[in-house]
């Protein structure tokens, strides 16, 4: 009895919205296991600080353990160490624990910090030699987090570094007018 009447309650949801649901899911599980590219942690860099052969791309940031890069949010122009773009992973760990990872391991690979913004998005700003890195921590909707790991030729004034940068002015008082503004509409 108990036999027949769960087989009577997998027919009726086979042709109902939940068949077409379930199905959805299964594709989307699909789609989202094939975005990514499982990248090897720093650690995993011999003596001579090379990464492993199946991720030569970048060689220069700290990759964390069990990081998949997002393939179509990162761009990544040359290789090695010279390369410019952006690295976009995700992580298990929480936002927390990667910005303390960064925070740690970005001097090991000789980024001098310049600023960093601990808060719900954590922004740290990095610069080595004629380069620049910002890596910014988001935690993720779910679980884990996302990192933004982005590297460019740092631009100079002409003085070739930001202590030479123009000291910030604050606007002339003559020009300077303050106007009502009109009430909010109802």
């Amino acid at each position: 009895m108990f036999k027949a009447s769960l087989h009577s309650i997998f027919k009726a949801m086979i042709g109902s919205p939940f068949r077409i649901a379930l199905c959805l899911a299964v594709a989307l599980g699909a789609a989202a296991c094939t975005r990514g590219t499982q990248l090897p942690p720093s650690s995993a860099a011999n003596a001579n600080g090379e990464q492993p052969a199946n991720f030569q791309l970048v060689t220069d940031i700290p990759i964390p353990s069990g990081a998949t890069m997002d393939n179509e949010r990162s761009l990544i122009l040359s290789d090695r160490d010279r390369w410019t773009g952006r690295v976009v992973m995700t992580l298990y760990n929480s936002a927390n624990e990667v910005t303390a990872f960064y925070q740690q391991q970005m001097p090991n690979f000789g980024w001098q910090p310049m600023m960093s913004v601990t808060a719900e998005t954590s922004v740290l700003t990095y610069v080595r030699g004629d380069r620049a890195a910002t890596v910014q921590v988001e935690r993720r909707t779910v679980y884990g987090s996302l990192v933004s790991v982005t590297v460019a030729p740092k631009q100079s004034d002409g003085g070739g570094s930001f202590e030479s940068a123009p000291a910030p002015r604050s606007a002339p008082s003559s020009s300077i007018r303050s106007e009502q503004l009109p009430p909010p509409k109802r």
